[in-house]
């Protein structure tokens, strides 16, 4: 249920920190999504699918040097023995959200998240056509009933209790779930031909979203001596407050009715360039009683773990992440400018 994370380095992408075309896998300098979008003016979102991460475990996992390997090779050989392998060790910190957000405030938020990325792609100079609007037209309306189920069922799914516990899946209230990077059969023939239908009525070229959004930035610097005899792990540990996107994977339905056979994807972390206001605390006795109060679980998990609790007012935590997801926006429609390019 919680979501753990392998981190082996995190490069920070703040707004303007790495051209656009450099950003993302699929659209781009290069991308096998330039041929769907090349000359593109104008596009609709029906999917953005947002994870609002509560709970996550970063671990870090590091091999022993192949020097220190080799001595102890030769160490092992020296009396008579062998070396039993390559040593490992890790690092793990789990964080945990105290914000007071409900599933209202997360749906309220999602919806705001629709806005704010149909704004930033329309002032990179696209037409937009506003997720509402799209709903409600007759060339869209056989794409949107083939979903609906789909949609329900997704929806479905999220519960109170996921906040603390794991992560809490949202889409806007008007958008609907059409595919994320497990799902790519679009529906087969019928859903093709309503595609096609659409795109004969409109020029706006159909794109799906799937993001995550954590709720801090942890930094791991994990250290192995594997010795002579034995290993020893030290770690440095850090946790920052600022808001990343850790995942993103989205499609551009072409006129023929498909996705790509890849969905496109940011490289690395989206990492927020602001910090927000909070307290970051160390404390079991808390994170007991705070779990106790977020789990309606019939058993809650043991706190055997050294979690750090990240606590905030509901107002800095949804403002944080609009000024996060605004950011990533802005960046993003600089990649469909250049992905429309065709270049």
């Amino acid at each position: 249920m919680k979501k753990i994370i392998l981190s082996v380095a995190i490069l920070t992408l703040s707004a303007g920190s790495l051209f656009a075309q450099e950003m993302f896998t699929g659209i781009g300098t290069k991308g096998h999504y330039n041929k769907t979008i090349k000359g593109a003016t104008a596009f609709a979102i029906p999917q953005l699918s947002v994870g609002f991460e509560t709970y996550v475990e970063t671990k870090q996992v590091v091999q022993e040097g192949k020097l220190s390997k080799l001595q102890n090779v030769f160490e092992a050989h020296s009396k008579g023995g062998q070396y039993a392998g390559q040593q490992s060790g890790s690092a793990q910190v789990t964080t945990i959200l105290n914000a007071g957000m409900t599933l209202e405030d997360y749906q309220a938020l999602t919806n705001d998240f629709q806005k704010i990325l149909e704004r930033e792609i329309a002032n990179a100079g696209f037409k937009v056509v506003p997720v509402e609007e799209l709903m409600q037209q007759d060339a869209f309306q056989k794409v949107k009933d083939r979903f609906e189920g789909k949609t329900d069922k997704k929806k479905g799914k999220v519960d109170e209790s996921d906040i603390g516990n794991a992560k809490v899946q949202m889409l806007p209230e008007q958008g609907i779930f059409m595919f994320n990077e497990k799902s790519f059969a679009v529906g087969g023939v019928p859903l093709a031909v309503a595609i096609k239908n659409y795109y004969k009525a409109s020029d706006a070229i159909l794109m799906t979203q799937n993001i995550d959004v954590d709720f801090s930035t942890v930094e791991l610097d994990v250290d192995l001596d594997a010795g002579r005899r034995g290993k020893t792990t030290s770690a440095e540990m850090k946790v920052v407050p600022k808001m990343r996107i850790t995942y993103n994977t989205f499609d551009f339905i072409s006129k023929n009715g498909s996705p790509g056979s890849t969905p496109a994807r940011l490289n690395a972390d989206f990492i927020s360039d602001k910090e927000y206001s909070a307290v970051i605390s160390k404390d079991k006795t808390k994170a007991e009683s705070l779990m106790s109060k977020l789990f309606s679980l019939k058993a809650k998990p043991d706190v055997n773990f050294d979690p750090r609790i990240i606590e905030m007012s509901k107002e800095d935590y949804i403002a944080a992440s609009k000024d996060l997801f605004t950011q990533y926006s802005k960046e993003f429609a600089k990649s469909l400018v250049v992905g429309a390019k065709g270049k």
